[in-house]
């Protein structure tokens, strides 16, 4: 059962700033939770709702987060009754958020005192950009930097819709776990747990606004598995633990609807015919080199 909660006040004399939710997903995070909630709670910015969804962890996770929502009133723990997969489980983070912005956060990575009040400044000062994220440094298991393909960064200011479509396409997906405009994530039809999900919502939210990057607002992204081969993290994909094998699309070609609902967010976009169809004619060849990319991988 969740704990009495109620929000902290604004460490500022001015107005309240707007509410930040920080949906926190884990799974089995015992022994690094504790410092991703320190973490969160170092942050400088004060009007922070983190909701917690333990996905009926077998660790000692549910003890760190019952300790943690007795200290701190701004927690709402929640934990399901059974392992829902991964996907749901984050999925429902978001559908408890209250704030006008949203972060993902996992139960191992690790975040700079200023990175949330950096996000909100941005976002504020852009009123049509969807997301501000920022830098991200892999980490492994013991805190070493890890060198991994998936790094960089990518600023979509000065671009139009087609162009921040195929930046958040090539690029990496990094970016779903910074800072977004919560009513952006309302509106999208659904959320699919399915691979690639991050990317069909990076996509959506390019379309919608910019997706600025904040390179004062850093994070440290573990690792927790060791280096996979492509046809391991399909497996991955397709285990109960992550729930994203629902239908037989999903569990026998687990990255086609990547496109598929990539292409449907194009097409319900306010976006002209002839971008549409523009967008539409290079998605199909640029997947399937970046899913032939990543075959080798």
């Amino acid at each position: 059962m969740a704990a009495e909660w109620d929000l902290p006040p604004a460490k500022s004399d001015g107005p309240c700033p707007p509410l930040v939710s920080v949906g926190l997903f884990a799974y089995n995070e015992a022994r690094f939770l504790r410092g991703s909630l320190e973490s969160l709670f170092a942050q400088d910015y004060a009007n922070l709702e983190i909701i917690i969804s333990d996905n009926c962890s077998t660790d000692d996770t549910e003890a760190i987060c019952r300790e943690y929502a007795q200290r701190y009133k701004n927690i709402r723990y929640q934990r399901q009754l059974h392992n829902v997969g991964s996907a749901a489980n984050s999925i429902h983070v978001l559908a408890q958020a209250t704030g006008e912005y949203f972060m993902w956060a996992s139960g191992h990575d690790v975040w700079s005192p200023a990175l949330v009040s950096t996000c909100v400044a941005l976002l504020e000062g852009h009123p049509s950009a969807a997301l501000a994220f920022g830098t991200a440094h892999w980490i492994d298991e013991d805190g070493r930097s890890w060198d991994k393909k998936e790094s960089g960064w990518y600023d979509t200011r000065g671009t139009d819709a087609m162009q921040r479509f195929f930046m958040a396409f090539w690029g990496n997906a990094h970016p779903i776990l910074g800072l977004i405009r919560t009513r952006y994530l309302r509106e999208l039809p659904k959320i699919h747990a399915c691979a690639g999900a991050d990317q069909i919502v990076l996509a959506e939210l390019a379309l919608k606004g910019d997706i600025l990057h904040a390179p004062d607002a850093v994070w440290w992204r573990r690792q927790p598995r060791k280096r996979e081969s492509y046809a391991e993290r399909i497996r991955r994909y397709r285990s109960a633990d992550f729930g994203l094998a629902h239908s037989w699309l999903d569990r026998n070609l687990p990255l086609l609807r990547l496109p598929l609902e990539q292409a449907r967010a194009v097409l319900r976009s306010p976006l002209g015919s002839g971008e549409k169809i523009a967008i539409l004619l290079g998605l199909m060849p640029a997947f399937l080199v970046r899913y032939l990319a990543g075959r080798k991988a």
